[in-house]
């Protein structure tokens, strides 16, 4: 009968539920933490001692008990199946003899008629009606029945199916090989009832642990359960002292922070007047570039109507040089034609050679083809290589132009100094001329 239950959970998940049920998140994380410390040596499992010793039953009266719990669960699979029997037997009728089928078609037909005594019953308590609008006694027809009837009648159906079901259990405890086929190949039964089957399963496996484990091995088991909860008190109070440095760091980390904000801030007011500074010196340049522009535009002016002279001047030229040139020009053609000829002349000879240089280009052309398939795989080979080096190169130029970028405007800064600095002693020598000159005008005075 044993066979037929479920299996049961493993060890370790019954050992976790039945071990100090407040510290079993504790006790796996300093298993964790017992884990982690020892990676160079041999791991063993830490839990391995909350096993029992013994893996099999050895006193009488823990078989009986395992075997009743065993023979209840089996008994609790088949009544929860009972269901689905009742309604579908012609479907299992190949793995359920004639008796059983007999029973089932009874117990069937009992719930049917206890379902409908039960709704006529809720219909009597919803209409309120004790019994003066029907009459009838338990031989008569249900409809028929009165209130208090059909409570009791309720109760007689009641007994009836517990009888029912008892005779259906005895009929498969006698037929094993039946009860094996339903177990296996009827599954539909409701959650309530895999449920309930699912927490005997459980039940059975810590009842299991509690028969195999010792007196001396339940000492062990808390001795080393207090361990692991000491270990743990001394885990949280390392956990808080790294907190306390943890906010001391976070502290320091922000005070640091606002001192560089502070240092930000006074950096953007210097640059921000830098900047101002710099706006009102561009402005200056350009309307000192703006009147050069002018006078330059003048200047320029002038030269222009200075040249349309001399290109008028130059045309006459030409066409004078043009009339002493016709008779050269005679002489040219002539030398032009004797050329042609022996161009001519010349251009046969090419031929000829270009025929020889025809043939040394095709083997030269054979020998370029082997040496371009050898330049072909020593490019592949230094294609790397060349990545690497316009990389670098390309470093190089981005760092020059930054470089140029910061002479420039330090060239740009210097000439604005320069140009400033002119301004203002241009200006302090006028101031003193100035000065003298008052003074010498008061001297004739007097």
């Amino acid at each position: 009968m044993a066979s037929i239950v479920d299996p049961p959970p493993s060890l370790h998940h019954t050992r976790s539920e039945a071990i100090a049920g407040g510290k079993k998140k504790s006790d796996i994380e300093m298993y964790h933490a017992m884990q982690s410390t020892t990676k160079g040596s041999k791991r063993e499992d830490p839990l391995k001692i909350l096993d029992p010793s013994s893996k099999k039953l050895v006193t009488v009266e823990s078989q009986r008990i395992m075997a009743v719990l065993d023979d209840t669960i089996c008994k609790i699979r088949l009544v929860t199946l009972l269901p689905e029997l009742t309604q579908n037997t012609d479907k299992y009728a190949n793995i359920i003899s004639d008796d059983i089928q007999a029973m089932l078609k009874e117990h069937y037909k009992l719930e049917a008629l206890f379902s409908k005594v039960f709704l006529l019953q809720e219909e009597e308590e919803t209409v309120a009606h004790t019994g003066s609008a029907k009459r009838g006694g338990l031989d008569g027809d249900v409809e028929q029945m009165s209130y208090e009837s059909l409570c009791t009648y309720r109760g007689q159906l009641q007994q009836q199916i517990r009888h029912s079901t008892r005779s259906i259990v005895r009929l498969f405890s006698r037929n094993h090989s039946a009860l094996e086929a339903v177990l296996k190949h009827v599954s539909e039964r409701p959650s309530a009832a895999t449920s309930l089957i699912s927490t005997s399963n459980n039940l059975r496996s810590i009842i299991m642990e509690k028969l195999l484990t010792t007196r001396e091995e339940e000492e062990e088991r808390s001795r080393y359960i207090q361990q692991i909860i000491q270990r743990e008190v001394k885990a949280s109070v390392e956990v808080k002292r790294l907190e306390g440095l943890l906010q001391e760091a976070s502290e320091e980390r922000e005070a640091d922070l606002n001192k560089r904000n502070v240092e930000i801030k006074k950096l953007k007011s210097d640059l921000a007047q830098l900047q101002k500074s710099s706006n009102e010196t561009n402005k200056r340049i350009k309307s000192d570039s703006m009147k050069q522009e002018l006078t330059d535009t003048k200047t320029s002016d002038g030269k222009c109507d200075r040249l349309n002279q001399s290109i008028a001047q130059l045309r006459t030229q030409l066409a004078q040089a043009v009339a002493e040139h016709r008779q050269s020009e005679q002489i040219l053609r002539s030398r032009k034609i004797k050329t042609e000829s022996a161009l001519e002349t010349w251009i046969a000879k090419y031929d000829t050679d270009m025929g020889e240089r025809q043939d040394e280009y095709e083997q030269i052309e054979a020998v370029y083809k082997v040496e371009k398939q050898q330049l072909e795989d020593l490019e592949e080979r230094f294609a790397v290589l060349e990545e690497e080096y316009n990389r670098i190169i390309e470093e190089r130029r981005v760092n020059a132009e930054l470089k140029a970028e910061e002479e420039r405007r330090l060239r740009l800064l210097t000439k604005a100094a320069v140009v400033i600095q002119a301004h203002w002693r241009s200006y302090a020598t006028r101031k003193k001329l100035k000065q003298k000159k008052k003074g010498k005008k008061g001297k004739k005075g007097k």
